[in-house]
């Protein structure tokens, strides 16, 4: 076994790089199986066995193993998002912290309004995701760019969490939106500014929750 020169490992990653690969344990999977099988073969068939490769995955293949990867994020995060309710797994400060938000979104509800109180949290919810994914931007391979040059694989489970969100943000404000038109004219339609408060606070908890306990593992795609 040979050690692979700065030269041949920059070869295999302009080519992985070339793939526009989605997820970063895709991306370190498939590097490291390059090395791996690259450096039992002999200088002089470096080529040859780097193509050989390159057609046994492909990018077909690859796609498809980044559908199978998001398959087993989801069931990762829907099995997070069910122990999320062990709200004292967080921590004395963190627990604190949610109560004083709390405490604050509570007093806006009082004084504001249903409708103000509402647009606090959804600005809470942007402020929340947009700063994660600024601050974490380079752990977790997020870029606001375009551009295929700057193109990084992101892990897995932090974007399946922050796709998920997305999903949560626009059913809690159809939720918002649709819910004080059906209790109308009802005899519900006390309830109301309560449950708006209460979508509030649900939404808020569990984002925070679930992104503080998701476990980011490297999921093995590649049979040895």
């Amino acid at each position: 076994m040979r050690k692979l020169t700065d030269t041949e490992i920059q070869t295999i990653k302009d080519r992985l790089d070339r793939c526009l690969i989605a997820y970063a344990e895709i991306y370190d999977e498939l590097l490291d199986h390059y090395i791996s099988a690259l450096e039992q073969t002999p200088e002089e068939e470096f080529d040859c066995k780097k193509e050989a490769l390159d057609d046994e995955f492909s990018w077909s293949i690859i796609k498809q193993m980044e559908k199978d990867l998001q398959k087993v994020a989801w069931r990762e995060l829907m099995n997070t998002a069910k122990s999320s309710f062990k709200v004292w797994s967080l921590g004395w400060k963190k627990i604190g912290i949610l109560i004083l938000t709390a405490v604050i979104l509570i007093q806006i509800f009082y004084f504001a309004g249903e409708e103000s109180f509402y647009i606090v949290v959804m600005m809470f919810f942007v402020i929340l995701m947009g700063s994660s994914i600024y601050y974490n931007r380079k752990k977790y391979g997020f870029t606001l760019s375009l551009s295929p040059g700057k193109h990084q694989p992101k892990h897995v489970l932090a974007a399946t969490f922050f796709g998920s969100q997305g999903l949560i943000f626009g059913i809690i404000h159809l939720s918002a939106q649709l819910l004080p038109m059906l209790l109308l004219n009802t005899p519900y339609e006390h309830l109301t500014p309560f449950l708006l408060l209460s979508l509030g606070m649900i939404i808020l908890a569990y984002s925070w929750l679930v992104f503080t306990t998701i476990n980011l593992k490297t999921f093995k795609l590649i049979k040895s």
